[in-house]
C-alpha cells in the first residue's frame, strides 16, 4: 500500500483513475523541468551535446522509473511494481518510440554509433540483466523468485562504467566535448528547480502507483502485470512526445540514441540502486524470463532494422508499432487468464 493509499483509505476506483491521470501530469512536467535544468547545468560547464544526450538526458528522462523502483522496495516493501515498469517500460522504449518517430517523420536515420555501440551495448546490458537474474535463483528453494543482492547489483553497475567509458573516450577521441562553448546560468536557480522537478516527479509517482494498485486489486490480475503494462506506458508517456518532438525538429538520429541510453540506465542502474536500498531484492523469475525473452528478440529486430541501410523506414516505424500492439493483447491475455505463457507451470515445461 503506498502513502496515498493510507492517507485516503479505501476509495471509488474513478477517483483513482482521477488520480493517477493528476500523477501522470505531474510526472510528465517535473520529468521536463529535470531534464530542461540538467541540460542547463550541462551547457554552463561545457559538456559536449553528445554526452549530453548519450548519459546525462537519458539519466534525467530515466528519473520515474528510479522513483517507481524506489517507492516499490522502501514503501511497498516488495520490488514485482519495480521490476513490471522496468521491464515494460524497456519494452515500450525500444518499440513504440522509434516506431512512431519513423511513422511521424519518415524514413529516420541511425548511425554506426547507434548501431554498433549504444545498440549493441544494449543488448549486452539485457544479457547483463537477464543473468543476474538467473544467477540470483542460485541458492533459492526452487525456480520461483531470484534473490537479487546489493553485491549482484553492484557488479550490474560496472556494466554502465564500462557504457560511460565508451561514449567519454569515443568523446575523447573525436575531440569533442572539451569544454568549449560553456554558457553562463544561474546555478542556484537551476538547482533548485531540479530539486522541485524531482519532488514533483515522487508525488506524480506515488499517485500513479496507487491508481495501478487500485486497478489490480479491481480487476483481480496481478500487481506485476500492471505495472508491465498501465504503469509502465504512463512513465515513458513523456518521452515519447519528447522523441516524437525531436524528430519532427530534424533530430531524429538523438530520438533513437536517447531510447538506448535511457533503457541501458534503467536496466543496469535502477535494478541495483533498488536492491542496494532494500539490502536485497525479489523478482519473480518465472514471470520474468519470457518477458526478458521477448524484451532481448525486438531488440535485436530493433537493431537490425537500424544498421540495414543505418534507418528506420516509415513501414519498419509501423511494423514496431504493431509488435507492440502484440505485447499489450499477450498482457491482457495473461491478466485475463486466456494464456499462461507467464505461469509457473508453463515455464517450468520450457526449463525442464
Amino acid at each position: 500500500m503506498t502513502l496515498v493509499q493510507s492517507f485516503l483509505g479505501e476509495q471509488s476506483l474513478l477517483l483513482w483513475l482521477v488520480l493517477g491521470l493528476v500523477g501522470f501530469v505531474l510526472t510528465w512536467q517535473g520529468a521536463n523541468v529535470v531534464e530542461s535544468t540538467t541540460s542547463e547545468m550541462s551547457d554552463h560547464f561545457g559538456v559536449s551535446q553528445a554526452i549530453q544526450g548519450g548519459i546525462i538526458a537519458a539519466v534525467a528522462t530515466s528519473f520515474p522509473e528510479l522513483a517507481i523502483t524506489v517507492i516499490s522496495v522502501l514503501v511497498l516493501g516488495e520490488f514485482g511494481t519495480g521490476a513490471g515498469a522496468l521491464i515494460g517500460t524497456a519494452v515500450f522504449n525500444i518499440l513504440v518510440i522509434p516506431g512512431a518517430v519513423a511513422v511521424r517523420t519518415g524514413d529516420t536515420p541511425t548511425t554506426r554509433g547507434i548501431v554498433y555501440r549504444d545498440a549493441i551495448f544494449y543488448l549486452v546490458a539485457i544479457l547483463g540483466f537477464f543473468a543476474v537474474i538467473a544467477l540470483g535463483v542460485i541458492g533459492t528453494d526452487g525456480r520461483e523468485v531470484a534473490e537479487i543482492t546489493p553485491q549482484m547489483g553492484i557488479g550490474l553497475m560496472l556494466v554502465y562504467v564500462a557504457y560511460l567509458i565508451l561514449i567519454i573516450g569515443g568523446q575523447k577521441r573525436s575531440g569533442s566535448g572539451n569544454g568549449e562553448g560553456r554558457q553562463s546560468t544561474n546555478l542556484p536557480k537551476q538547482f533548485g528547480l531540479f530539486v522541485g522537478g524531482l519532488f514533483v516527479v515522487l508525488v506524480g509517482v506515488e499517485f500513479m502507483i496507487g491508481m495501478t494498485l487500485e486497478i489490480s486489486t479491481a480487476l483481480d490480475a496481478p500487481p506485476f502485470l500492471m505495472s508491465v503494462t498501465v504503469l509502465s506506458i504512463l512513465s515513458s508517456f513523456p518521452d515519447l512526445l519528447v522523441g516524437v518532438e525531436m524528430g519532427e525538429g530534424g533530430d531524429q538520429r538523438a530520438a533513437i540514441a536517447n531510447v538506448f541510453g535511457t533503457n541501458t540506465f534503467n536496466l543496469v542502474m535502477v535494478l541495483p540502486i533498488g536492491a542496494i536500498l532494500a539490502s536485497g531484492v525479489s523478482i519473480g523469475f518465472l514471470a520474468a524470463v519470457p518477458l526478458l525473452l521477448f524484451l532481448f528478440y525486438t531488440t535485436l529486430v530493433v537493431v537490425v532494422l537500424a544498421a540495414t541501410d543505418f534507418e528506420i523506414s516509415q513501414l519498419e516505424g509501423y511494423f514496431l508499432l504493431g509488435l507492440y500492439v502484440v505485447f499489450l493483447l499477450w498482457m491482457v491475455s495473461e491478466a485475463l487468464g486466456l494464456s499462461t505463457l507467464l505461469t509457473e507451470q508453463t515455464l517450468r515445461t520450457i526449463l525442464s
